[in-house]
């Protein structure tokens, strides 16, 4: 709210369907509102105890018509409309009329990301003068909200490997100081992320924010993933084995009565599969026909006929690899190569 004034009101806004009157001869309705600008700003009372307030500025020339701006919004999720009207006092009407006029507002509160649709008006309100838009609010992309803003802060994680004990020692800081902080490892397939059974909680008394989490596979899409102990809480995710490809072309399996092939992977990949035929220790010529572009959860061959040279093809943009599931001669339907 604009504080060189004293003559701003807040209240629940009633009249959204009034009529509007009829303009006045000698009203310039064209151009009431100028260089309007929609912001968002941070107010703090505390360490990490900011809020974000929805900014709106405007500039109009004054006449004997108009008595105020009513500046009105509503929020993704709400119902109601609120109002801020910003009045003005007959002296100031009449020593200032035809002078343009700054006015600014950041009394209503918002959420990051909240899209927040915004229109002024005159008052009194008269038929075809208002201005409309729509705005988001910033996610929590920005440092500063990622360190003041609760809804925002997500902690910060970083972990060293034990690739012998299979073991990943994590140390968390920049977390929410008055919450329980959650530690867990998953992993990410679409928009879910699987547990894998290796969680833990922090407490907010601990001196010492760290902990260990076992691993059973070095996979890429294994994450750590934190989040303070309260509803909704936002999360953040770390991959300490993001390069580890070749850890994803295990999970061949092979049905002998229907003759299938199939393999389904851990993490999601951009791949092409398709079947070779082994001829030495590096070659694998492939076969005609045979290569599938991996778009669903599974890749299958049908009428497989079992082949210590038979081999899969995993390709991507980083390179190929080859798993021959049947060079043991002994292929008990399902291999983890």
């Amino acid at each position: 709210m604009n504080k060189s004034t004293d003559f701003n009101l807040l209240f629940p806004h009633t009249d959204s369907f009034a009529p509007c009157r009829t303009q006045k001869a000698g009203l310039n309705t064209s151009g009431v509102f100028h260089n309007v600008s929609l912001s968002t700003v941070m107010r703090c009372e505390g360490k990490q105890k900011c809020s974000l307030h929805f900014r709106v500025h405007t500039a109009l020339q004054l006449s004997e018509h108009i008595h105020g701006v009513s500046i009105c919004t509503v929020t993704a999720g709400m119902m109601l409309e609120i109002c801020t009207l910003v009045s003005f006092p007959r002296v100031a009407r009449e020593r200032l009329e035809g002078q343009q006029l700054e006015v600014q507002n950041d009394c209503s509160e918002v959420w990051p990301g909240q899209y927040v649709h915004v229109t002024l008006k005159t008052n009194p309100s008269y038929c075809g003068v208002a201005w409309t838009s729509t705005y988001q609010v910033p996610e929590c992309n920005s440092r500063d909200l990622r360190s003041n803003i609760p809804e925002c802060i997500t902690g910060r994680l970083v972990y060293t490997v034990d690739a012998d004990r299979k073991e990943l020692a994590v140390s968390v800081s920049d977390m929410l100081e008055d919450k329980d902080y959650h530690l867990r490892l998953c992993h990410r397939k679409a928009y879910t992320c699987r547990d894998t059974g290796a969680n833990t909680l922090i407490r907010k008394e601990d001196v010492l924010k760290n902990t260990t989490l076992q691993y059973s596979t070095p996979m890429p899409c294994l994450c750590i993933e934190g989040w303070s102990a309260t509803s909704d809480a936002p999360r953040v995710q770390v991959f300490p084995f993001r390069d580890h490809l070749e850890e994803l072309w295990s999970g061949i399996n092979f049905d002998p009565v229907e003759e299938l092939l199939s393999w389904e992977p851990v993490c999601p990949v951009a791949a092409v599969i398709s079947l070779c035929q082994k001829q030495g220790d590096d070659e694998c010529d492939d076969l005609a026909g045979s290569s599938q572009t991996l778009n669903s959860e599974k890749i299958t061959f049908s009428t497989v006929d079992p082949h210590p040279q038979l081999c899969m093809k995993f390709t991507t943009d980083s390179g190929s690899w080859i798993r021959c599931p049947f060079a043991d001669g002994n292929f008990q339907g399902n291999s983890s190569l």
